[in-house]
């Protein structure tokens, strides 16, 4: 029988090692999962910890059968350090659709527990027909510096604000508010699959898309995990197009706060699912 995954011991969340070096992260999804685990699937369903270890230990091969190779790194995979939090981004044939072509964007996000890397977030996106594996790269378009100012960073609803204020942006195509809390580094997997820069991010916020498509576009269901400097955000967005149609797309926003006292928080990453249940239905 397949092994069990052990539930690790928690770490102090707010003391993580920063030690300068650490073996490689282990082959895709292989290693142990941390016990506040979310997945989001490629059909926008949220699973946690145990059902996303039923899940894997199903498609494991049967007892006495030889284990499936590990799926190599792909040379395209993108990995990011922030002290003891690593950030995977990559493709990986979705073989579990039954369409050998199909292929999912990932963003994995792992966490070092002492002895070993714990999976502790991840999230596939479907590659539509047509877009391709190679990040899109853009031009940011001029924008003026923004006026506003954001909650103390010790403000224990600062991460809430700022998911608030993410959202308003998207609504109001505040070009300005991205560009002061994006980090340089930001990459985000759009809902084709789609990885773009933090160029092709801007120049996409700066469009006023709420203004001429949608109705509405509340956001619901937040949960915030810190990681030390790092905070995972996850919600969703339970919107409506002016024609009537409706969905819910699913996000993880990744934020990483500078180090040294008052350091300000930037969004280092994001990745956004259709909930296929409810993808653009007519009520």
């Amino acid at each position: 029988m397949p092994a069990a995954v052990p539930v690790p011991s928690r770490p102090s969340l707010h003391a993580l090692p920063t030690l300068p070096d650490f073996p490689p992260l282990p082959p895709q999804r292989s290693g142990e999962v941390f016990e506040d685990f979310l997945f989001t699937r490629a059909d926008g369903q949220w699973l946690e910890r145990g059902a996303f270890i039923a899940e894997r230990l199903a498609l494991a091969p049967p007892f006495g059968a030889p284990a499936s190779p590990a799926l190599p790194m792909r040379e395209d995979t993108l990995v990011r350090r922030y002290g003891a939090v690593a950030l995977e981004h990559g493709v990986r044939p979705a073989s579990q659709l039954g369409d050998a072509t199909a292929q999912l964007r990932f963003t994995d996000v792992h966490l070092w527990c002492d002895t070993d890397w714990r999976l502790v977030s991840a999230q596939d996106t479907l590659l539509q027909r047509g877009v391709g594996v190679a990040p899109v790269a853009g031009t940011a378009p001029a924008c003026a510096p923004w006026p506003g100012t954001d909650p103390a960073p010790d403000d224990p609803a600062l991460l809430h604000t700022l998911n608030d204020h993410y959202v308003r942006a998207f609504r109001e195509a505040d070009i300005a508010w991205y560009d002061a809390h994006l980090a340089a580094e930001y990459v985000v997997v759009s809902s084709d699959g789609a990885l773009h820069d933090r160029a092709s991010a801007l120049a996409r916020f700066a469009r006023p898309t709420f203004a001429t498509t949608m109705r509405s576009f509340p956001v619901g269901n937040v949960q915030v995990r810190r990681l030390g400097p790092v905070a995972l955000i996850h919600a969703e967005n339970a919107y409506e197009m002016k024609d009537g149609r409706r969905g819910v797309s699913r996000y993880t926003d990744i934020w990483h706060q500078a180090s040294g006292v008052g350091g300000r928080w930037r969004c280092i990453a994001a990745h956004i699912t259709e909930l296929a249940a409810a993808k653009a239905t007519t009520p």
